[in-house]
Formats: C-alpha cells, sequence, structure tokens
C-alpha cells in the first residue's frame, strides 16, 4: 500500500517478540513483494488480502511514544502475521544476499533476455502457389515494426508494470544495421533497461510475417544478430541474480537459455520459459530448473508426444512433462483460454475475453503478451487465478491492433478490462 512509502525508523517493543530491525526493514515492501517472497520460499500460502506493513490504528503493538498500530492483510489470521512475515524477511535477505531496506528495492526487476527483430508485415490474401505471382492485400503493407518473441515480452512487461517500482530489464544481442538504431531506440522509448545488451557484427534478425484477413498469421525468421550471442552468460550475471523473475524464449540459442536458467535457478529466482520459437527439445536437466513451461497445444502435443486436442489431454499431457522435472505448465489454447497444472496438482482454467472492438486484427505477439502479463501479475504476488485473468485480459487487446510492439496494451488498458 502506499503508507509502505514511509520510512520508519523500527524498533520493536520486546512485548512483540521480536527485534530485529532488519526484519522489520524487509517488511516496508509493497504487499506484491512481501507475497511473492512468501510464496516463493514456501512459508506461507499468501493470503487473497494484500500482506504489508499497512500501519492501523487501534492495535498493541506500539514503538515508542508514537500511536499504537498494528500490519493489517491477514483477515482473520492476522495474529500470525509476525512469524509469516519474519520468516518472507529472512529468506529475502537470505536470497538476495542483502538487506531489502526500501519498497523500491524490494521491487526486484524483471528480466527477459531473448530476441529483438525487423518485423516485416505482408497483408496477404492467400500464399501464391508455385510459379505464380500475387500482390498484397493492401498496397501499404510492408513496413518494418519492432518484434521478436523476447522484445515483444519486454516492452510488455515494461507498460504492464509501468506505475510501479518494479522495472522490466531486456538482454539482447543488437544488430550492425540501421534497423538495430530504430529497434534499440523503441526500446528505450518504452522504458527498458538494456545495460546487459550485447552489439554483434551481424545484421539485425529479422521476422517476415505473412497476415491473412482472417488475422491468422504464417512466420519466416532470419536469426542474424540473435543467434550471435556470447559463448557465456557472465557479462549480465548479475542482471539474472537480481532479477525478481527471468523469461526465456525459443529464439535465441539453446546454449543460452540453458546458461541463463542455471545461474537464475542456484540464485533462487524464478524462470519462466516460453516453448514457441524455434522447434528444440528440452533437456529434462533444464526442465529441472523451470519454475515454468509455457506452451500451446500443439507445442505440448509436440514436447509430449501425446494428444491435446481437449483439455483433459492437456492436463495429461502437462503431468507428463511434469514427471519429468518443470514444477508449472502453463498451456495457452487460443479462443479457449488457457490451463495451467501447478506443482501441488491444482488443475486452473481461464476462459479468454472477448476482443474489444468485436474483431481480430493480428494475432502476432498475443502470445507473448499473455506471458509477459502472468509475469508481472506473479512476481506481484497476485493469486495464479488473478495471474491468468489479468494474462487474458492483455492478449485480447493485444490483437484488436495490428503488430506486435505495437498492439501491447497498458496496465491500465488490462486493468480495465480485466476488472
Amino acid at each position: 500500500s502506499d503508507t509502505c512509502q514511509r520510512s520508519l525508523p523500527f524498533a520493536l517493543t520486546p512485548a512483540c517478540g521480536f527485534a530485529s530491525s532488519s526484519v522489520m526493514q524487509a517488511l516496508r515492501c509493497r504487499h506484491g513483494a512481501a507475497q511473492a517472497l512468501m510464496h516463493r520460499c514456501r512459508l506461507w500460502q499468501a493470503p487473497a488480502a494484500p500482506c504489508c506493513a499497512s500501519l492501523v490504528p487501534a492495535c498493541r503493538y506500539t514503538h515508542g511514544d508514537e500511536e499504537p498500530f498494528a500490519f493489517a492483510g491477514f483477515g482473520t489470521r492476522r495474529r500470525l502475521w509476525p512469524w509469516a512475515a519474519a520468516a518472507a524477511a529472512a529468506a529475502a535477505m537470505t536470497l538476495t544476499g542483502r538487506k531489502a531496506t526500501t519498497c523500491e528495492e524490494s521491487a526486484r526487476p524483471l528480466l527477459v533476455c531473448g530476441s529483438l527483430n525487423a518485423d516485416i508485415i505482408i497483408e496477404i490474401n492467400r500464399f501464391p502457389k508455385k510459379g505464380e505471382t500475387l500482390g498484397t492485400r493492401s498496397a501499404d503493407t510492408g513496413v518494418m515494426v519492432p518484434g521478436g518473441k523476447g522484445a515483444n515480452q519486454a516492452v510488455a512487461a515494461s507498460r504492464l508494470a509501468a506505475g510501479t517500482p518494479r522495472k522490466a530489464q531486456f538482454v539482447c544481442q543488437l544488430g550492425n544495421d540501421s534497423h538495430a538504431t530504430k529497434l534499440e531506440q523503441v526500446l528505450v522509448d518504452n522504458g527498458l533497461d538494456l545495460s546487459g545488451c550485447g552489439r554483434a557484427q551481424k545484421p539485425s534478425g529479422q521476422a517476415f510475417i505473412f497476415l491473412e484477413a482472417d488475422g491468422s498469421n504464417s512466420i519466416l525468421i532470419v536469426g542474424g544478430s540473435n543467434v550471435a550471442w556470447p559463448a557465456e552468460v557472465v557479462d549480465f550475471q548479475r542482471l539474472i541474480q537480481g532479477a525478481s523473475a527471468v523469461l526465456l524464449q525459443q529464439e535465441i540459442p539453446k546454449y543460452v537459455n540453458e546458461a541463463v536458467a542455471s545461474v537464475a535457478h542456484a540464485a533462487g529466482v524464478p524462470v519462466i520459459q516460453d516453448v514457441g520459437g524455434e522447434e528444440r527439445d528440452f533437456p529434462d536437466e533444464h526442465l529441472k530448473k523451470l519454475d515454468y513451461i509455457c506452451p500451446n497445444e500443439t507445442e505440448l502435443e509436440r514436447l509430449t508426444g501425446m494428444p491435446t486436442d481437449s483439455e483433459a489431454k492437456v492436463v495429461a499431457a502437462a503431468r507428463s512433462l511434469q514427471k519429468r522435472g518443470v514444477k508449472n505448465v502453463l498451456c495457452t489454447l487460443g479462443k479457449d483460454g488457457a490451463v495451467l497444472v501447478t506443482a501441488q496438482g491444482q488443475v486452473l482454467r481461464q476462459t479468454s475475453f472477448p476482443v474489444p472492438g468485436g474483431k481480430v486484427v493480428d494475432t502476432t505477439g498475443a502470445g507473448d503478451c499473455f506471458r509477459a502479463a502472468f509475469a508481472v501479475a506473479l512476481v506481484e504476488g497476485k493469486p495464479l487465478q488473478e495471474c491468468m485473468k489479468f494474462a487474458a485480459a492483455a492478449g485480447a487487446l493485444t490483437v484488436s491492433k495490428m503488430g506486435a510492439v505495437p498492439s501491447l496494451p497498458t496496465r491500465a488498458e488490462v486493468t480495465a478490462l480485466a476488472s
């Protein structure tokens, strides 16, 4: 809550049961960060109500000559807050190696490692047959817009976290051509931290997107700078270790994803792996380091060799992945919404939202936005069902506009649709 922004010199009286100023400093975080820590460390099942150091009157705990105060947010379980909060604070200091002394420090950045493309969108009525030449559906088509699964997720995360202390960071390999300058400026304009990015001696990656009248698309990708990553991740290792979560996709080299996941896993940072991009297998060793894997139903079928033409079959395929080591499986089902099979065995369902305007314009980037929105809500400590709802609203807004990055919604737009 906004009350958490105040910096207070806590020194509890002995009546409170503990007097660790560092624990109380760690409690001065936004409720989302506190809930996320409690959930991550499995020391407390985060309640539906916010759990924050929100000061309210009329409680027996006092600090010096100040008015009595309490820590609200646990509803009927309010009496238990000191133990759960102390455990979360201690876990925070253990994982980060430092005290969480302010709200801003506790809201660790959301990190995306992935691809950056110059998307060339070509509107067509149909594909030409062999030896046939066709005109495009629009004479004005063929312009370049920013894209790439990594960039889509990074920009979406930045827009959806706007107005909160949490920032989004993006690590990619910029090209050495004219596209790269324009693409980099778009990322900066969207508030992304690019301090971990490299500069490859290759042209920018490109995606040629063939967009049909019903909004469906087919895509050809030229790897370019996206396949020119350094041999090790040491240059941005500190960003991985300091993140609230890391998002990965399949448009950068496999060894990069595996190295990033290893560093994040060792640091206790959640890893969210998008299956979209290049078709690859996932070694069990990599799956064990993933907190969430996010395929669509087609990708889930390919990964498991199991049918996914019904919800029951999707759940069965997801459980087979869990047996190989991944904790949670979040499967998107297009217009049918999404299903999340959790590490605790729950099956959560989310229907899709009606598309604003009533028409699907372009599905490019919708899955990327869904996953970024889920990640933003997750690190804010929202219940999983709320994370899925937030993500579904974001995805619906994305398909209502043309382009990948240009169609990504703001936090206000998503909140309005989801409410």
